[in-house]
């Protein structure tokens, strides 16, 4: 890590702790202007352990990546795969085993049309010497689950990253900043400031795996901002799996709703046994308050796949990216191919990729509901339409109150283990609010409103939606059938990220302010004392 960044990042996180203890600053008492050294000199200390370290790995995989440049662009070292007559519309699946899968950005030269690419997430066996938040949940070979974040791979080798395995919760290199120093803040202001930094959280057990990256998030009264985001999940029930993408490059909304979205991405896909696969996909580049802005063409606003826009001689571009077979399916919400020519080019820029691809389990099917099962469950002579237990208003010669789904033929209506609505919102593994998190990470189960707080998640909760999340929702377009249930996060929405992130020096600017702030009212007490 440079000087600058060190100096810069170490800046940053002072000014959110004196913005922590504004309040009793302003006061201009003694015993809190104390507090406030300490608690600056105790947040400088903290974050150079954190730096310190992260800067050892990174500096030792830098070295590492000289070497492994060659090897990791060697095309002879590559599995010989499908081809692809037309790439730029075909985006390339990663792996075949199951997964769910989002990444931010990846530049991949001389990209090739090989279909599948590899499934390693730094990209090695892809050919892709640049990955960016790749998060990515799967079932490997023997049944077991994993997962990993590729914060950030060059050349096939990753300088940041976390892993699970089943049983495991991993976290980023930031998470004893976040628990130490940032989520206090957002406690102590009543979760009206509230910032995450480099978001990594990795959870997979025996039945699935959920990753989460962010490289910034941001909530400050009713304005939620959101930069770098994707997510990959995938899970499984006795007759079902799920698996979910999503990969958003930077959002900003308010209490009343998005107020500007751009190159965002979420598949899903789902198969279950004795019944077809389902998927879907959608993605769009740039949204102003929910409405799709067609640049640079027409069909890029509203998720129309692949939609295709040329710069004679210099560039293709193509917005929305699509693919869908079977049970897997890809979508890419921005390409650039540089110098293009027919099926190959220089350089490929890729930013808000997803993708899932789910199998059925194994095994006999999971009897369905009584109240549909074709048997007398309750003994009571009569069966499903015909059973007053399996009626809402307990009339078996209303046909629209007859319910197909409730489990019980006896009495009252009640829902099997398989419906829709099965246990409450917040512990029922999907994203009920469409806000892009489900069950802890949604702020809705939260009795704080903090997602980042495990001490005040309420799996009981049933309604996802009380909480002031930073996620607009996923937005339109596309195609595909929706996924009926899901495992993990499905994220949507993002201004692009293009040169310096503007969203990010915008809080980092604020946060500053209203350090030197803070600090001129300190020597102005001092000098009054």
């Amino acid at each position: 890590m440079s000087r600058s960044a060190y100096v810069g990042l170490t800046a940053l996180v002072c000014a959110a702790a004196t913005i922590w203890l504004l309040p009793s600053a302003s006061l201009g008492r003694g015993a809190e202007l104390e507090r406030i050294d300490k608690a600056l000199t105790d947040t400088t200390q903290r974050l150079g352990a954190a730096v310190e370290q992260t800067v050892a790995p990174v500096s030792s995989a830098l070295q590492a990546t000289t070497a492994k440049t060659k090897a990791a662009l060697d095309p002879t070292k590559r599995a010989t795969r499908a081809t692809a007559t037309d790439p730029a519309r075909q985006p390339p699946l990663h792996g075949t085993n199951p997964h769910g899968q989002g990444s931010v950005g990846v530049v991949d030269t001389a990209p090739s049309n090989e279909r599948p690419l590899g499934g390693n997430p730094n990209g090695s066996d892809a050919g892709e010497e640049v990955v960016i938040g790749r998060a990515r949940g799967e079932q490997i070979a023997g049944g077991a689950y994993h997962g990993h974040i590729t914060i950030l791979a060059l050349f096939g080798t990753e300088l940041a990253g976390v892993d699970s395995n089943p049983g495991e919760t991993k976290n980023g290199p930031l998470q004893p900043l976040q628990t130490g120093v940032l989520d206090p803040l957002c406690t102590s202001s009543g979760n009206q400031v509230c910032l995450s930094v480099l978001t990594a959280n990795s959870t997979t057990t025996a039945t699935g795996s959920q990753n989460d990256f962010a490289l910034a998030r941001a909530q400050v009264g009713g304005l939620g901002v959101g930069a770098a985001e994707s997510g990959g999940s995938i899970g499984t029930t006795a007759d079902c799996q799920t698996a979910l993408g999503s990969a958003r490059t930077a959002n900003v909304v308010t209490a009343g709703g998005p107020v500007a979205a751009a190159a965002n991405s979420a598949t899903g896909s789902q198969s279950c046994r004795n019944r077809a696969p389902t998927t879907m996909s959608n993605s769009q580049v740039i949204q102003l308050a929910g409405t799709g802005i067609p640049v640079p063409a027409a069909g890029c606003d509203d998720g129309t796949p692949d939609t295709v826009f040329d710069i004679p001689l210099l560039a293709r571009i193509v917005c929305n990216a699509d693919e869908v077979a079977g049970a897997a399916a890809v979508r890419e919400a921005l390409d650039v191919f540089a110098l293009n020519v027919g099926a190959t080019s220089l350089v490929k820029e890729t930013t808000a990729a997803t993708e899932a691809l789910t199998v059925a389990p194994a095994g006999a099917e999971t009897p369905g509901p009584q109240c549909s099962d074709g048997a007398d469950n309750d003994g009571d002579g009569v069966i499903d339409a015909a059973d007053p237990g399996c009626h809402t208003d307990g009339n078996p010669n209303n046909p629209g109150s007859y319910d197909p789904n409730d489990n019980s033929e006896a009495g009252g209506p009640t829902r099997g283990a398989g419906d829709e609505d099965d246990g409450p919102e917040c512990s029922d593994n999907r994203d009920n609010d469409g806000d892009g998190r489900a069950d802890e990470r949604d702020p809705g189960c939260h009795t704080d409103g903090n997602p980042n707080n495990p001490a005040s998640y309420d799996p009981d909760d049933d309604d996802e939606r009380n909480g002031r999340g930073t996620d607009g929702g996923p937005g339109g377009g596309g195609g595909g059938t929706p996924v009926d249930d899901g495992a993990g996060t499905v994220n949507a929405g993002g201004l692009p990220l293009t040169g310096s992130n503007v969203v990010g020096l915008a809080l980092a600017g604020l946060l500053l302010l209203a350090g030197g702030l803070l600090l001129r009212r300190r020597e102005e007490a001092r000098a009054g004392a």
